[in-house]
């Protein structure tokens, strides 16, 4: 998604606060009375709305991975979100899941164009990355997860996460927060400095 489809859905919603045309042309005709300003709440909604994919309509597919998820969840009472990635029901799925994506530079550059408008919204300059913290998922977000993995797609992995960026979007500007409530942070990606050279000795 282009960093002009926020720009315009903010230019949208300040829109209505400037004078019309009419009312600018003379001093003669009464100026229109100041609406008030677009409140954070609907431009919060219209940022997370913009980096929000639509939700997959349910279907008997849609309902067995539910099924299958929320079992392996019931399996392995204790586990975080993170820990049941790496059980065996899960983690065969998602290394084949990843090769996929990784052979995929439309769906890798699509959550690389999110996390760049994530971070632009919050206010960072140069390259991000995305650090999600998985440990403190309720059920549903674990579940839906799963549900992304178990499905061996990795469209489903990507709408996943660009549903997260988006729903963090707003506490990670407005907000102020440095990780937002569903375990999502936009970081600095910053590459390790160079080993240094040893220093040269002296002939003797």
């Amino acid at each position: 998604m282009k960093t002009n489809t926020l720009l315009l859905i903010t230019a949208l919603a300040f829109a209505s606060c400037g004078k019309s045309p009419e009312a600018a042309k003379t001093s003669e005709t009464p100026a229109a009375p100041k609406p008030a300003a677009v409140p954070d709440a609907r431009i919060e909604a219209e940022i997370s709305s913009a980096l929000t994919p639509p939700a997959a309509p349910a279907s008997p597919a849609q309902d067995a991975l539910k099924t299958e998820a929320e079992s392996i969840i019931s399996q392995y009472p204790g586990k975080t979100a993170t820990e049941l990635l790496n059980t065996p029901e899960v983690k065969d799925k998602l290394a084949v899941a990843m090769k996929k994506l990784a052979a995929d530079p439309v769906l890798l550059k699509r959550v690389n164009s999110t996390v760049d408008l994530a971070a632009q919204i919050k206010g960072l300059e140069g390259a991000a990355k995305l650090d999600l913290d998985m440990k403190g998922y309720d059920q549903a977000r674990t579940s839906r997860m799963l549900q992304s993995v178990l499905s061996e797609e990795p469209q489903r992995i990507v709408d996943f996460l660009v549903s997260e960026i988006g729903e963090a979007a707003p506490d990670l500007s407005y907000g102020g927060q440095e990780r937002a409530p569903n375990g999502v942070a936009i970081v600095p990606n910053t590459l390790p400095a160079p080993a240094a050279a040893a220093p040269p000795t002296d002939p003797e």
